[in-house]
């Protein structure tokens, strides 16, 4: 018992290689020995390595076995050979999927894919919920998390976990920021807001620095506290910089005017609402911006801006540029309908 405990402990702390190396060895060699000791029972090859195959992975089919005491003696030496090599092999399968897992939750691998996004921060409660409103959507299929806690926050499998400081170009690299859609820095919580909003411009310049390194763009989206703060994220070059707790201000000052009006705006950054905010290039057919609109609203849906431009409306004969982007309100079906007319 102890002999085989101790040939198991050995086998175990083998390399892969090695193991791999001695399996292979085992079904190429054992076919040939059992074949020489009852040449009539096994008369070729390929009979000698079904008995081992079905002899080391079951308890055998008894369509072949030895007869012969030599046979029968190598015959119980593949058993227990046969024993050990699958329980080593299913023991390191085990033991590498249990550790990739602890990886995985730990934010300790790296992210290799592309076109994903990219979230800075966490927060039980906004940033959940914008995680949420992120998958509801159709356009967004994976997200990465950044964050500085020990496990991952959140199990979802489009939702990769990296462990790190955003500030540092080994992170960026491990969440492949390079080749994302899009960067959203959240702002720190706990933090009062003069030194929030300093941290979230060390990690804007951070991923600006990055991506001047990488030789690529990098659309970025930063939460700011204070409106007073915005002229310093000037030469950041951040794409949008959100104004979180006084756009929660307006609206609910906007709300006690415009009775209603948090309904709709509400319902329109909601991914559960019917009527949703797309975002459209310019088909070649429209010139002028009443042309898009007309061709729009004939598609069931409504055309409210170019860009952050929202005065296209008292601008009907004004020339779209080819570079537009177009902002509409409109349902699902209307926008497959709008997107295979601009296909």
């Amino acid at each position: 018992m102890l002999f085989w405990r101790k040939a198991f402990e050995k086998m175990f702390k083998m390399s892969n290689i090695s193991l791999v190396y001695f399996a292979l060895s085992f079904f190429l060699i054992s076919p040939i020995i059992i074949h020489i000791l009852e040449p009539e029972k096994f008369t070729n090859f390929a009979k000698g390595l079904w008995w081992v195959v079905v002899t080391t992975t079951t308890v055998g089919y008894g369509d072949y076995f030895p007869e012969t005491i030599p046979g029968m003696i190598f015959g119980t030496i593949v058993i227990f050979t046969g024993l050990f090599l699958i329980g080593t092999l299913i023991a390191k399968i085990s033991e590498r999927f249990t550790k990739w897992i602890k990886m995985k939750e730990e934010g300790k691998m790296d992210y290799r894919g592309e076109n994903h996004y990219v979230i800075i921060g966490w927060s039980d409660d906004k940033i959940k919920d914008t995680i949420k409103e992120m998958l509801n959507s159709d356009t967004v299929h994976n997200i990465v998390l950044i964050a500085d806690l020990p496990s991952s926050p959140i199990d979802h499998s489009q939702i990769h976990y990296i462990q790190g400081e955003p500030t540092e170009y080994e992170t960026l690299d491990r969440a492949n920021v390079a080749k994302s859609k899009a960067v959203i820095i959240f702002s720190p919580q706990g933090v009062p807001a003069k030194y929030a909003d300093g941290q979230t411009l060390l990690i804007a310049t951070t991923i600006e620095s990055y991506g001047e390194k990488m030789n690529c763009q990098i659309y970025t989206i930063a939460e700011i506290l204070k409106e007073n703060h915005r002229i310093n994220f000037k030469h950041a070059k951040v794409d949008e910089l959100i104004l979180s707790q006084q756009s929660i201000s307006y609206l609910i000052a906007h709300a006690s005017v415009q009775k209603g009006s948090s309904k709709l705006f509400m319902n329109l950054l909601s991914t559960e609402s019917g009527e949703k905010i797309y975002v459209i290039n310019k088909k070649k057919e429209w010139i002028t911006y009443n042309d898009a609109f007309e061709d729009i609203k004939a598609m069931g849906a409504l055309l409210i801006a170019d860009h952050d431009d929202t005065s296209i409306i008292r601008r009907p004969n004004a020339i779209i540029p080819d570079q537009a982007k177009l902002f509409i309100i409109a349902n699902e079906s209307s926008f497959q309908k709008i997107s295979e007319a601009l296909s």
